[in-house]
């Protein structure tokens, strides 16, 4: 049976058992990872913490890559380590599982909602992982509950993909595209938001 649109648990699970939906390494109870649309992702060991370090303005015409990395401390999480989060953390991270799309299907991220409970927002913008995507994927999130600590581990449920399926594949996969600038990464990428290097703001 040919499925359009989103896929349901038992077309996400046939699509990862014949491959065309890769995830790499995929959790040996992957199959108890999957709902009734969507299958957990899990956060990975690097993650990227803004601070108050660098610029204090970031313009978002003229600011480089290396402004925003000055900016960000990098985290190297072991196995289960705890990463304690705060109402003034904001971070980048990348998933544990390693993504691809073929040409005929977009991946969609989502929170979690045990997490959005707590007041943890997850890539609450750009959620859309185009087809012919390869990468770990990246998210963002940060806290806002004020004056309490969460304490996330490596390697626990940190968001959730859903998949649609589209009616023909794209002229043009995210790989082929100039505008790829994330795909491929395994380190959580700062914002590539101008795409300049090396250009240094007045704003200090």
């Amino acid at each position: 049976m040919d499925i359009l649109g989103t896929l349901p648990d038992w077309a996400v699970k046939e699509h990862i058992k014949k491959g065309l939906i890769k995830i790499d390494p995929l959790p040996k109870n992957w199959e108890d990872c999957v709902d009734e649309v969507t299958i957990d992702f899990h956060l990975g060991n690097k993650l990227r913490v803004f601070t108050d370090q660098g610029l204090n303005t970031i313009d978002t015409k003229y600011a480089s890559k290396e402004d925003m990395e000055s900016m960000m401390r990098l985290v190297e999480l072991k196995p289960g380590q705890p990463f304690i989060l705060t109402e003034h953390d904001f971070v980048i991270a990348t998933t544990k599982e390693r993504l691809t799309l073929p040409d005929n299907i977009i991946g969609h991220l989502h929170g979690k909602s045990s997490l959005a409970r707590l007041g943890v927002v997850v890539h609450s913008t750009a959620a859309r992982f185009d087809p012919g995507w390869d990468g770990h994927p990246v998210l963002e999130f940060g806290t806002f509950l004020k004056g309490k600590k969460l304490v996330i581990y490596e390697g626990s449920p940190i968001c959730a993909f859903s998949f649609e399926k589209l009616g023909a594949p794209v002229e043009r996969s995210y790989k082929k595209s100039p505008n790829n600038r994330y795909g491929g990464s395994k380190l959580p990428e700062v914002s590539n938001i101008t795409g300049r290097k090396n250009v240094r703001t007045r704003h200090r």
